[in-house]
């Protein structure tokens, strides 16, 4: 059981480790598109708030979990520098409800930032007009917290169209990363990890969205 344990653990590092430099990675080119359009001032701000974000990442990098907290000050920096980086494409919302403790709440770190981009670069970029996202935290049953990332989006359907593929393959990674840290939490856990999506609708029958539940066991101190 512990040899069991060690591999899993040793499993979970790779793929925190996988899932930082592909995170990194998608920062530093938003900073390079500012400096090549000579935009100094928000190329700076990105900046600043890359930098705070990085040193986030780097103190979580070695943990197996953070607290919600902290999970959320890293979510709400990222959600920041993207809706800078379209030029406000979008608006946002993050909504913690009253009876989530956060700061006794621990979660696998860059856990809900995944299902974040992919509402982002995949539902809310291709709209016409602008869109909104909206991160919802609560306590579900006992043992697990619920986060529902919804969008107002295209849908699953048009975001399935051909794309550039340098952003299918990196959109495609960041799922995968997290799907597979998941299942090793499920392998070694009674509490197992639960995603559901659900495609939305509007009044006339037209996709309007995609709604992804997250259930997710936690550690409280």
């Amino acid at each position: 059981m512990e040899t069991r344990q060690k591999i899993a653990d040793a499993e979970m590092q790779a793929l925190r480790a996988q899932m930082n430099p592909h995170f990194i990675i998608n920062c530093l080119n938003s900073i390079n598109r500012y400096i090549v359009k000579s935009d100094q001032a928000t190329a700076s701000l990105y900046l600043t708030r890359f930098a705070k974000l990085i040193r986030l990442i780097l103190d979580n990098s070695n943990n197996q979990t953070v607290s919600l907290s902290n999970e959320l000050e890293a979510l709400q920096l990222y959600v920041q520098m993207e809706s800078i980086r379209f030029d406000n494409q979008f608006t946002w919302d993050i909504i913690v409800d009253e009876g989530v403790q956060s700061d006794n709440t621990h979660v696998p770190p860059l856990i809900i930032q995944p299902y974040v981009e992919n509402a982002i670069w995949h539902g809310l970029l291709h709209k016409e007009n602008a869109g909104h996202l909206c991160i919802h935290i609560r306590c579900a049953k006992s043992g697990f917290l619920e986060v529902i990332v919804e969008d107002n989006g295209v849908g699953r359907k048009a975001a399935r169209q051909p794309r550039s593929k340098t952003v299918s393959a990196n959109k495609s990674l960041g799922m995968k990363l997290t799907q597979e840290r998941l299942s090793l939490l499920n392998r070694n856990s009674l509490l197992h990890a639960t995603v559901e999506v659900e495609d939305l609708f509007t009044n006339e029958g037209e996709p309007g969205g995609t709604r992804v539940s997250l259930n997710i066991p936690i550690d409280k101190v």
